[in-house]
């Protein structure tokens, strides 16, 4: 009976490391297309901020004023 129930506690070690491995893998993928939708979120923003900067004719100090206030 030992062996076996050695067998089996060794194939659940490794059907976890095996569920680690590409848990990671995909937790990686994931953080990494969060940092690239992040990047072009913040520069869909910037974009906004110059337009609206250049709508109402207000230059980047002006600007940098009123947010440093």
């Amino acid at each position: 009976m030992r062996p076996r129930k050695q067998e089996t506690i060794e194939k659940k070690v490794l059907d976890a490391e095996t569920r680690v491995t590409r848990l990671k893998k995909e937790y990686d993928e994931a953080l990494s297309q969060l940092k690239d939708l992040r990047e072009q979120q913040r520069l869909l923003q910037a974009r906004k901020l110059l337009n609206a900067m250049d709508k109402k004719g207000k230059s980047f100090d002006e600007v940098m004023r009123l947010v440093n206030l």
